[in-house]
């Protein structure tokens, strides 16, 4: 067993958390390719960042520290919801 992933391992791996992320938003139906495109770039910067594991590490942390954060996540997920009702919107303008 290797001691270190290969990068193709890495990218495979970072590829999966994107994907599951934008599942978990509901954000995999998406339609126009530039939101799609956007929607994980977005998703790229909060796996890289640990944004997203932030909820399994904040009970160590202090509640000064831990508010700021929570907050974030719910901006986050409030723009999420924002976007797929958007997308919904356009969809329906489509038909």
């Amino acid at each position: 067993m290797a001691l270190f992933k290969s990068a193709e391992n890495k990218s495979n791996e970072q590829e999966r958390k994107i994907q599951a992320m934008l599942d978990k938003y509901g954000l995999g139906e998406l339609s126009d390719p530039m939101d799609v495109y956007s929607a994980k770039r977005i998703a790229e910067e909060l796996v890289g960042t640990g944004l997203m594991e932030t909820g399994m590490k904040i009970g160590l942390t202090k509640p000064e520290i831990q508010l700021p954060i929570l907050y974030q996540r719910a901006i986050m997920e409030q723009n999420f919801i924002i976007i797929r009702q958007l997308n919904r919107i356009s969809k329906a303008l489509e038909k």
